[in-house]
């Protein structure tokens, strides 16, 4: 079994490149389960105890490794809960030790510091009210700005302790296609 764990901050392009992955993993016959953000954040996002999430992530992992699949794609999974419970990777270590036993590639996508702003705002025009309202308790522009900045900043270094193989693909220009190709490269 194969793993794709999709992490980045958000409109950094996830959505996107989930998709198409699934409709290459379609068009190959592959059976894959695609384990999105509303099964491995939405449910206890608000959580800020490191303990929840480990528990909360166990739980997932082992259902979905209990799956007989291709491909598994986790759309986020734990270096967003490490940043939204100001933990480390450490804290997270049999998170890390499960998913080692398996064939996995975190791909982290980025997008242009000077950019974030912009793709948040181009994001609040269109998304749901859910997630806005979601963006908008981080404060005004600045402080989301701010906030989106820092995750990135997070995200990055915590590819330094890792031992997960990953690869950073960066989001700005939009070439989503270019991405998801050299994620499927990088699986095979």
């Amino acid at each position: 079994m194969k793993i794709i764990i999709l992490e980045g901050i958000a409109t950094s392009g996830k959505t996107s490149i989930k998709n198409l992955l699934v409709a290459e993993f379609k068009k190959k016959g592959m059976e894959f389960s695609v384990i999105d953000e509303n099964q491995t954040l939405m449910p206890i996002l608000d959580n800020a105890d490191k303990d929840v999430s480990i528990q909360f992530l166990r739980k997932i992992l082992n259902k979905a490794l209990s799956l007989e699949k291709d491909v598994l794609i986790f759309d986020r999974l734990y270096f967003t809960h490490i940043f939204r419970t100001a933990s480390n990777i450490d804290d997270f270590s049999e998170i890390e030790k499960m998913l080692s036993e398996h064939d996995v590639l975190l791909a982290l996508l980025t997008i242009d510091e000077q950019k974030i702003s912009e793709r948040i705002q181009f994001a609040i025009s269109h998304r749901d009210g859910r997630w806005i309202k979601f963006v908008r308790k981080k404060g005004n522009d600045a402080e989301i700005e701010k906030y989106y900045v820092e995750q990135q900043q997070l995200l990055l270094g915590l590819l330094n302790k890792t031992r997960i193989t990953h690869i950073v693909e960066n989001s700005t220009s939009g070439d989503f296609e270019g991405i998801t190709e050299a994620i499927l490269k990088r699986m095979c």
